[in-house]
């Protein structure tokens, strides 16, 4: 497929100031449950929240492929999963014993198998389907589930600038809308927050011009930047937490 031709004028440091904004939009509709009182406030802050893993994938590819030390780089995603568990469980599952599963339940952890899933696909390149399958079932009760291996697998196993972008998409926010919908056709009781959640799958279509845009450079990226974008995610959800419980 031709090179779609488009201003490339987003940089690694815009997609992350983006991917933050729409994580933070979105774990504030989800963590404050508007879902409950303002349906259609909790679509905008669903679609606009699906942003952000793809971007995330995204550029954990990128990264795959520029690091100058893998081992570094995936001892940053291990140490920021273990920092959020805590913090993720308590915000999004308050009121429940804590659990095996909520070892493994955050974005961060998701992240760090796709990273590892890339290094045993360069590494064994024969064997690339029983490595997706692997990590596929080791991602199954993590933020995003098989779909995030699928999508970061996409963008690191497809070539094609266009494709790459697109297929995803495709792959992860089509069936999760249509047996949403087919859901609530054939169970008109079937949960309108689930409802507005699958729906809200279609913002990942919203990646598609920005990554299109992406100009291949890492642009403002001093050590703190770089740092903070792991950070902002436990603690976001500890300040969000202290808002919803005490203020």
């Amino acid at each position: 497929m031709k090179e779609i031709s488009l201003n490339k004028n987003l940089n690694a440091f815009h997609l992350k100031i983006i991917a933050i904004i729409a994580m933070l939009l979105n774990h504030l509709g989800s963590g404050f449950k508007i879902g409950i009182s303002h349906p259609y406030l909790y679509l905008f802050t669903e679609t606009i929240g699906k942003l952000t893993f793809p971007i995330m994938a995204f550029l954990l590819v990128e990264g795959f492929y520029h690091t100058r030390n893998f081992k570094k780089y995936a001892l940053r995603l291990a140490v920021f999963w273990i920092i959020s568990i805590v913090p993720f469980k308590l915000y999004f599952f308050e009121n429940r014993p804590f659990i095996f599963t909520d070892l493994f339940n955050n974005i961060m952890f998701t992240l760090l198998m796709g990273l590892l899933m890339m290094y045993c696909l360069q590494k064994y390149k024969n064997f690339s389907f029983i490595i997706v399958l692997i990590f596929m079932f080791l991602t199954s009760f993590s933020d995003w589930g098989i779909f995030g291996i699928i999508i970061i697998f996409c963008y690191y196993n497809i070539k094609d600038e266009v494709l790459k972008v697109v297929n995803p998409t495709i792959f992860v926010a089509l069936p999760t809308i249509i047996i949403t919908l087919l859901a609530k056709v054939s169970d008109p009781s079937f949960s309108s927050i689930y409802v507005i959640e699958g729906i809200g799958m279609a913002g990942i279509f919203l990646t598609i011009p920005l990554l299109l845009k992406y100009n291949g450079e890492r642009g403002y990226s001093p050590n703190w930047v770089k740092y903070g974008f792991y950070l902002f995610y436990p603690l976001h959800l500890t300040v969000l937490l202290i808002i919803r419980n005490y203020i």
